[in-house]
């Protein structure tokens, strides 16, 4: 079974890829590998799929992503945390690539080879269950090589949130 939503698949899809590198018995395994389908959903897109759940003009959205790029990255680089409730937080990381000194007055900037721009799901914690992160609860899982055979099969962690009235089985 293939769940949809709009005529769209609602999974992430993996494939097996064989490690390069051997097990301490020499095997080399295969682990699922997630894979991207379609186009990169850039801020133009973003903001005309947020047009249609909304009263504002895809216009509108794209201005508003925009200006809340610009307003994240000015208090990211103000030394601050950003948190988008629902989302998560993005945090400013510094990278140093091993360049450390032995006293703590000797720190300077110039250590500092990468900055990392982190971001981290926020967490949930829905009563009667344990905590997941709101971005990831209830994802489905379909194999690649099902998935072009015909034959795909959801693997679902939704820890019993089934929302599944809100999609169609189109093998039915």
């Amino acid at each position: 079974m293939i769940l949809k939503k709009n005529n769209r698949i609602m999974a992430l899809i993996y494939k097996a890829i064989q490690s390069q590198l051997p097990t301490k018995e020499g095997k080399k395994l295969y682990y699922p590998r997630l894979i991207k389908m379609g186009r990169v959903v850039d801020t133009q897109k973003l903001g005309e799929l947020i047009a249609e759940k909304a009263s504002l003009t895809p216009g509108d959205v794209h201005n508003v992503i925009r200006n809340l790029m610009s307003v994240m990255r000015q208090q990211l680089l103000n030394s601050r945390s950003v948190r988008l409730n629902g989302l998560g937080t993005f945090t400013m990381i510094a990278h140093s690539g091993g360049n450390g000194v032995e006293k703590e007055e000797e720190v300077t900037s110039t250590q500092i080879k990468r900055l990392q721009c982190r971001f981290t799901a926020e967490y949930t914690r829905p009563a009667g269950s344990n905590a997941t992160r709101a971005l990831l609860d209830g994802v489905e899982y379909v194999n690649l090589s099902n998935l072009t055979k015909g034959t795909a099969q959801t693997n679902s962690s939704n820890n019993g949130n089934d929302d599944e009235g809100d999609f169609t089985d189109p093998t039915t």
